[in-house]
């Protein structure tokens, strides 16, 4: 069955077309630049489409024909609304790499459209939010009855690229989140911080939004869900004064300038960081008597992650049948889903 990836040419995009080919699949690869789209399918002997988001019925007469979009360009924020109804209306299965928050709970309100039209749309199939989700799926299982989960990631040997420093930029000075009894609340990002033992290392972690707020919510219906990042306690303190400039990094005029700072100096990781690096997630579930489970995993460098998960989900929904709906990658294929992914283990 053929299928499409969407923002082949970012960086995330490339590192997932290149292991399709490694693993004998021909993607038909698309995006809104043909200078930068053109050559990657050149260079692979892909075909490829050009193609805005801006409307709708345009984004419908290219997809329709496909059974599956691997949605890989970001900020989610902006444009994974419409593809998800166009996707809907084609009958077109919906992938992407998202870890927005606002875009899992804006997915998963079209559920029972997705249901009606017989398509999945799975969210997060990178490492936002695949190794934690599979972790949350893990403690639930060993926890049944818990009602506090806590997760949290670091990296070893790690960097960013473009793509992810620009959704950042995206969310400056937006709110953060945890779940408290069931329903999403804000907090400050960094409003609470603590020391982590991840295995490898000990390290100080903060609270941040990440998508398990919403993912690991729907994986488990834990009510109570906070998530953290490995951070320098210098990073901890200055969210502290967030209060003060986040005013300021919300103005059009502050993220432009840090954007333009961003498309000259970042590009992503090396290949040392990429073939070397690490990511260790770590979590915790308490039930009302105080009885608590752990759990750890080690895996690939978040980028070669993602792109190693991308890839063994989209192959798993092509081959699913008669499944239907919004669903979270270990919600729908168990934690064990981690295990399939080289370089990943419990520790």
């Amino acid at each position: 069955m053929s299928f499409l990836i969407y923002g082949a040419s970012g960086y995330t995009g490339k590192l997932i077309v290149e292991l399709f080919i490694k693993k004998g699949l021909k993607p038909i690869l698309a995006g809104r630049t043909k200078s930068k789209i053109k050559p990657l399918a050149e260079k692979y002997g892909l075909e490829y489409l050009i193609f805005g988001l801006d409307k709708k019925e345009e984004i419908i007469q290219n997809i329709e024909r496909f059974h599956l979009i691997l949605n890989c360009a970001g900020p989610f924020s902006r444009i994974a609304k419409q593809i998800v109804e166009a996707c809907i209306i084609a009958k077109t299965h919906y992938l992407d790499i998202t870890g927005e928050i606002e875009v899992f709970e804006m997915i998963k309100s079209y559920d029972s459209d997705a249901k009606k039209n017989g398509i999945v749309l799975i969210p997060g199939v990178g490492f936002d939010v695949v190794p934690t989700d599979c972790m949350a799926k893990y403690l639930s299982t060993k926890l049944p009855d818990a009602t506090h989960l806590e997760l949290a990631f670091t990296s070893v040997g790690g960097s960013i690229s473009h793509g992810t420093v620009t959704t950042m930029i995206e969310g400056l000075g937006n709110r953060g989140y945890k779940r408290e009894n069931g329903v999403m609340v804000y907090k400050p990002t960094g409003y609470k911080g603590k020391w982590i033992d991840f295995g490898r290392l000990k390290q100080f972690a903060m609270t941040i939004p990440w998508g398990d707020i919403s993912t690991a919510f729907s994986t488990t219906k834990i009510p109570n869900i906070e998530t953290y990042a490995g951070a320098s306690k210098f990073a901890y303190y200055l969210m502290k004064l967030q209060f003060l400039f986040n005013p300021i990094i919300r103005t059009k005029f502050v993220k432009n300038l840090l954007q333009k700072y961003v498309d000259n100096k970042i590009t992503g990781p090396n290949e040392i960081h990429f073939q070397y690096g690490k990511s260790l997630i770590y979590g915790k579930v308490t039930n009302a008597k105080g009885e608590t489970f752990e759990g750890k995993i080690e895996t690939l460098e978040g980028y070669r992650f993602t792109a190693e998960a991308s890839v063994l989900i989209t192959q798993k929904i092509i081959e699913l049948k008669e499944i239907s709906g919004y669903k979270t990658p270990a919600g729908l294929f168990g934690h064990e889903l981690i295990l399939e992914i080289e370089g990943s283990k419990f520790i």
